[in-house]
């Protein structure tokens, strides 16, 4: 017995990274694609930003189910703060986008404040993936209402990424993005099928895309992004993970 060696003080399979992940209650797409991106020894600390369900058919409801997340997320925080996460990663998009700029800056420092550790933004993230592959001109999907869509467009824009074909989904309440069968997921990507873009990015962390990503990424030839692989590639690399796999995207072989 007294040679059996220590345990590692923050936990026994998370040796290399406590990775916590959070996102909104009706969110039933990240925890799955993030965990099968899961390096060996690291482990996924899962919390829950307390959100209603409702259906959602205009700008304003959208708005209200976004500000119910925004709200929730210090108490999602507190929730994973006793797992004594290495680094966060916040699965959610629209809320940057809209509250982008000073506002969504101050969001992500309250929350690194709050939890005591390095947090990594989808929105940002996917402005990583793009630069790491040297990509400029976008398609974004969107599963988004107009307005959460326009943001998502403005954000990208702003940050110097032509959007030259775009396509809301528009899809009537937060759960339900995340029971959007693939092929109806394949059929909206008919419509950013152009030349023009060096990428197809997607935004809306529940929608279930990134089975879908990989298969038009290999018929297209061009990086199609996900947002949860890319948000978890991101803080994996934020966070020293630079383990490269040849089955996860053309970001995924990068380190």
């Amino acid at each position: 017995m007294d040679d059996e060696p220590p345990l590692n003080p923050v936990s026994s399979y998370g040796l290399r990274l406590v990775m916590g992940v959070i996102a909104p209650a009706t969110n039933t797409t990240s925890q799955p694609e993030m965990e099968a991106l899961r390096p060996d020894d690291v482990v996924n600390a899962h919390a829950r930003i307390p959100n209603p369900d409702r259906a959602v058919f205009t700008d304003a409801d959208q708005r209200a189910v976004r500000a119910s997340m925004v709200e929730g997320l210090g108490a999602a925080l507190d929730t994973l703060a006793p797992a004594r996460p290495d680094h966060v990663v916040i699965a959610v998009m629209v809320e940057t986008f809209v509250g982008g700029g000073e506002p969504g800056a101050r969001l992500l420092a309250d929350a690194t404040a709050r939890i005591g550790c390095p947090v990594t933004a989808t929105s940002h993230a996917l402005l990583a993936g793009l630069a790491a592959l040297s990509v400029r001109r976008v398609a974004v999907l969107s599963p988004f209402l107009p307005e959460g869509h326009a943001a998502a467009i403005r954000f990208l824009e702003e940050a110097g990424h032509p959007v030259v074909a775009s396509h809301s989904m528009k899809i009537h309440g937060p759960a339900a993005i995340g029971r959007v069968p693939p092929m109806r997921i394949r059929q909206a990507l008919a419509a950013l099928d152009t030349k023009e873009a060096e990428a197809v990015v997607q935004v809306g962390t529940n929608l279930p895309f990134a089975a879908v990503a990989l298969e038009v990424e290999r018929a297209l030839g061009k990086p199609v992004l996900a947002s949860n692989p890319v948000a978890y590639w991101h803080a994996l690399r934020r966070a020293g993970i630079e383990d490269r796999r040849s089955d996860a995207g053309m970001l995924f072989a990068l380190a």
